[in-house]
């Protein structure tokens, strides 16, 4: 932990201690009757419904429940559902997020997700008031698998009357996805008058703002019997570029790490290889010394830069290579958002009507829309599918003797010569605009209230959620290969490079507009979630009376419909497809820089039972020493997936015991599962391509001595194959909680909690990987067989050159990787949670109200299934080295995120009309895997050797001003905060805009003032 980090927490724990020592000395100095301010507590607002589906039973105690109430959540300065969840200290990291947006395969917009503990997004189940909620219809590949969540950013902050983070394994209590946890969105209803809110927020030194106006309003009616309360929002935010943050301005982040042990790391730098000055193949030369070039590979640069081997003119030329040098490479990042332009528009009703003095209908409905636009990258191919240039290219340098652009004092031949082009970015096409719109709906009906000394809740859900993503300024293959290839000066030119005194930004020299506009197109990807849901649930807590206390016992069926849909462009899906004219080489896509994806649907029936007991096995008045209450709750559920025909059961048991009075133990073991999500299922096939390294032609190359070692494998384009299966089962887990809460009668409104936790996984789904497959083709060929899932062509004569004398048979090149979905590894993660909550009562300098929350990882570990094991083996035997590494296995605390320590702590200080609220994050250190030392050291941590990212601890403060009078300004309360009030920047990382974006955010010190009027 930095200093600074260190003395702003001991800084917010010293005021703690502070105005607690002050608060409990105030309260020894009052008189007796102060203890009569409790006496309101246990307000609807204060009943915890999560985690028992028995109304009324008193199970708090055996829960590990987190809650966060008004208040909590006005300290995070939350402005959307994301910034919310992220100040849940066990929230994990947040996979969907808008600087995750590179690519149309990944969710992009203003969406949210959450992953309790960091078990896998997916594993945490989203509620709202006590009923899940629609997917998000976007999914994206997390450790190469497809996962799905629930958008967060559909949950206004202002909306919500209090979370209810359930920290454990509840799947026998909910169903699929609670292996992680649960999380309750309890909104706020019955509401009784109006208000109306505006904010404005501004970041530090920028040009970033946010502003935001909502409103809601509340009436009884039918004499009482009803009640109506409506809520309607909007909400603006203007983007930032990257230029506005030095750590996101530049690809090149070398100057960021001067002075550290990683100095001049070339992995610091990622400026692309893929840039207006392209690199080229040419064809048909030999030997390829035939051009003064003195290769057949070559890229281009500037004429001043050294390398030189053939003028272009205009001041570019060409050198000898395939892969341009650093000087010449592009800054992606150049002109890119940082932040997303961003609109939100929310409204909400909520409806209670009593038919009679035992039952109660009720209805909620709720519409989201939100919009999105940002810039990315110019378009750029990709390795795998280069394009040919026809010797009669008007613009190829190589072409005829007599066509209009031929270079002079060339070699080749007179007929000319084929040209392929092998990396090339757009960049006078322009950045990409990407727009992401998204509408959801959610209705809700049903009936609750008793039958006679029974509870009940019976009640349907309907929901959906529509994106519509549209990315403009793209390249069709087709279409630009047919602009390049034409024999006018109309042709676009591809060989007139960019800049030539910064070529790493924008294109000084850009084909003209209408040799651009006919291939320039717009490619969409259009998806849509469904859930319809049918519950009946039934309670009693007396069913009878046992010794400890009254027996409560509940049961229900659940029914549900889960749908999805995924439509690609028909560039992408397969439908317009890429055949090169010069070269005849297929691809499904074709559009420029992005692998064919197929349309994809699916859906499925679920249905379910449940049954639970909660036994109190003595009680208070049994007067047994040291045994002042034993609770036990039991629970099981039966849940059966139509579409793969599975079905789980699972059951759960948790007791607590209260030694004496402050003093509880508690603990818990349930088994949990996880449905393989719809696409996993349902998807028919997805190529990808991606740079990877073709060991088993490298190892020939070693034994041959003409490479000096697998790790110096160079890396080639490499398509892989990863598909579905109904096959797949349901992920299966263990849970095991024991904790401690203690409640000490000297310090009254004092409780303190510590969790312990673990949670086993078994068959988690997942894709081996292709470098994997590619690594164990290499074990196998090795040992005389093959790993059929690499296919590969029939070796050529100079193959067959290659393998001679070495230990291999020959082996052709890799056409594609077969990569399916599969139930493979096992994972055992543990950890703590502790809690403080002091609430002290009003003794006349005010009301203190202290909370800290605090998660502590203490192990991820992933195990290998049978073929991951098999790699293991042959790294430990030395058949395969070192450089060759199997990765997301072993320890993973700490590794690219999953830090050891996050935690949130708050003071609230009120007294009449004023309140002021100190809040407090820490996010421990993590370590970027993707950065490794050139000197390696030796360590018992295995994190040792990569690039440290460090902690963060920043700090809010807020100060609020109600006014209470007659006057018309009555119910007027003015609010002004500062988030991150030392102004932390995102700890550096070796990340796509300089920082972890799912651990941490660019918005920096934000200046917050709210004003609102209660009436």
């Amino acid at each position: 932990m930095r200093i600074k980090n260190f003395a702003r927490m001991v800084l917010l724990c010293g005021t703690s201690m502070v105005a607690a020592t002050t608060a409990a000395h105030a309260q020894n100095s009052t008189t007796a009757n102060s203890g009569n301010t409790s006496a309101s507590a246990g307000t609807d607002q204060d009943i915890v419904v999560i985690g028992s589906q028995i109304q009324g039973a008193k199970i708090n105690d055996v829960l590990p429940v987190t809650v966060l109430d008004e208040q909590a959540i006005e300290n995070t300065g939350a402005s959307s559902g994301d910034e919310l969840f992220r100040a849940i200290p066990q929230a994990g990291t947040v996979a969907f997020n808008e600087q995750n947006s590179s690519t149309q395969n990944n969710v992009r917009g203003d969406v949210g997700s959450i992953n309790l503990r960091d078990l896998g997004t997916g594993n945490t189940l989203l509620l709202i008031n006590g009923r899940r909620m629609v997917l998000h219809p976007g999914f994206q590949t997390e450790l190469l698998v497809p996962v799905v969540s629930a958008d967060t950013n559909e949950i206004a902050p202002g909306s919500v009357r209090r979370l209810e983070i359930l920290r454990d394994g509840a799947s026998a209590i909910y169903g699929a996805d609670a292996v992680a946890g649960v999380v309750n969105t309890v909104l706020k209803g019955n509401r009784k008058g109006g208000f109306i809110d505006g904010d404005y927020r501004a970041s530090g030194g920028t040009s970033l703002y946010n502003a935001s106006i909502s409103g809601g309003y509340g009436f009884d009616f039918a004499d009482g019997r009803a009640n109506l309360t409506v809520y309607g929002g909007y909400f603006h935010e203007n983007g930032l570029p990257t230029s506005g943050r030095p750590y996101s301005a530049d690809d090149n982040r070398l100057p960021l790490v001067i002075g550290t042990d990683f100095q001049d790391d070339a992995s610091f730098n990622n400026r692309n290889t893929f840039g207006p000055f392209g690199q080229f193949d040419i064809q048909g030369t030999s030997p390829a010394t035939r051009t003064p070039i003195g290769d057949d590979d070559f890229f281009l640069q500037p004429s001043t830069f050294t390398g030189c081997r053939l003028s272009f003119g205009n001041g570019i030329c060409a050198a000898p290579g395939t892969t341009p040098t650093a000087n010449v490479r592009y800054n992606t990042i150049f002109g890119n958002s940082l932040i997303s332009e961003k609109n939100r528009y929310n409204a909400s009703a909520l409806l209670s009507y009593k038919l009679s003095d035992t039952i109660e209908a009720y209805f909620e409905g709720s519409y989201y829309r939100s919009e999105n636009r940002r810039n990315i990258d110019a378009s750029a191919i990709l390795s795998a599918v280069p394009v040919g240039i026809a010797r009669t290219a008007f613009w190829n340098p190589f072409g005829p003797t007599g066509s209009p652009n031929r270079l002079p004092g060339t070699t080749i031949a007179a007929t000319g010569v084929d040209v392929i082009m092998e990396r090339y970015r757009f960049v006078d096409v322009g950045n990409r605009d990407v727009s992401v719109n998204k509408d959801s709906y959610r209705l809700v009906g049903g009936l609750r209230g008793s039958l006679g000394a029974w509870e009940f809740d019976t009640g349907f859900v309907y929901s959906e959620a529509k994106t519509s993503d549209i990315e403009r300024n793209r390249v069709s293959l087709t279409l630009m290969q047919r602009q390049i290839n034409l024999t006018t000066a109309a042709a676009y030119n591809p060989f007139n490079g960019g800049c030539l005194n910064d070529p790493g930004q924008g294109d000084c020299t850009p084909n003209p507009q209408s040799s651009i506009d006919p291939f320039r197109i717009s490619v969409f990807r259009n998806g849509g979630t469904s859930l319809a849901l049918a519950d009946f649930k039934i309670s009693r807590d007396d069913l009878f009376v046992l010794p400890g206390g009254n027996l409560g016992v509940a049961g229900g069926v659940e029914w549900r419909r889960e749908t999805f849909f995924d439509d690609r462009d028909s560039r992408l899906d397969g439908t317009i497809t890429f055949t090169d004219s010069v070269t005849g080489v297929f691809n499904g896509s074709d559009v420029a820089g992005t692998s064919e994806s197929p349309d994809t649907n699916g859906r499925r029936e679920v249905y379910s039972g449940f049954a639970e007991l909660f036994v109190p096995l003595v009680g208070r008045d049994m007067n047994i020493p040291l045994v002042e209450q034993l609770n036990l709750q039991l629970a099981g559920r039966l849940e059966h997936f139509t579409d793969i025909n599975a079905t789980a059961a699972v059951p759960r048991v948790a007791a607590s015991w209260t030694v004496i009075p402050g003093i509880t133990f508690r603990g818990a073991w349930s088994r949990g599962f996880r449905a393989p999500n719809l696409v996993q299922v349902n998807d028919e096939g997805t190529t990808r391509s991606n740079t990877r390294d073709d060991f088993v032609v490298c190892q020939a190359q070693v034994d041959k001595r003409t490479l000096s070692s697998l790790g110096a494998c160079p890396g080639a384009g490499v398509i892989s194959f990863r598909s579905g299966s109904q096959n797949l089962k349901p992920e299966n887990s263990q849970s095991i909680n024991l904790g401690v809460v203690l409640e000490p009668g000297f310090v009254p409104g004092l409780t303190l909690t510590a969790d312990y936790w673990r949670v086993k996984q078994k068959g988690l789904v997942g894709t081996f990987g292709d470098d994997n497959a590619i690594a164990l083709d290499l074990v196998r060929r090795l040992n005389g067989s093959t790993n059929p899932n690499v296919i590969r062509a029939a070796p050529t004569a100079e193959d067959i050159a290659l393998f001679t004398g070495t230990r291999l048979m020959p082996a052709g090149a890799i056409i594609r990787v077969l990569d399916p979905y599969l139930n493979l590894d096992s994972r055992v993660s543990m950890g703590w949670d502790f809690g403080m909550f002091y609430k002290v009562p009003d003794f006349g300098a005010g009301k203190f109200k202290l909370n800290l929350n605090a998660a502590r990882l203490k192990s991820f570990v992933q195990s290998a299934g049978p073929n991951g094991q098999e790699l293991l083996d042959a790294i430990a035997s030395g058949v395969l080295p070192l450089d060759v590494s199997v990765g997301g296995l072993g320890q993973l605390l700490e590794a690219d995120g999953r830090p050891k320590w996050r935690l949130t702590s708050s003071i609230n200080w009120e007294k009449g009309p004023v309140e002021v609220g100190l809040f407090g994050q820490y996010t421990g250190n993590v370590f970027d895997t993707s950065v490794v030392r050139d000197i390696l050291v030796v360590s018992d941590n295995p994190n040792a050797n990569f690039f440290p990212v460090q902690d963060q601890f920043i700090v809010n403060l807020s100060i609020a001003y109600e006014i209470k009078n007659n006057t018309l300004l009555n119910g007027t309360r003015i609010r002004f905060a500062i988030n991150n009030l030392f102004g932390e920047d995102p700890p550096l990382a070796d990340e796509d805009y300089g920082f972890y974006s799912d651990l941490f955010t660019a918005r920096g010190r934000v200046f917050h003032v709210e004003l609102r009027k209660n009436f």
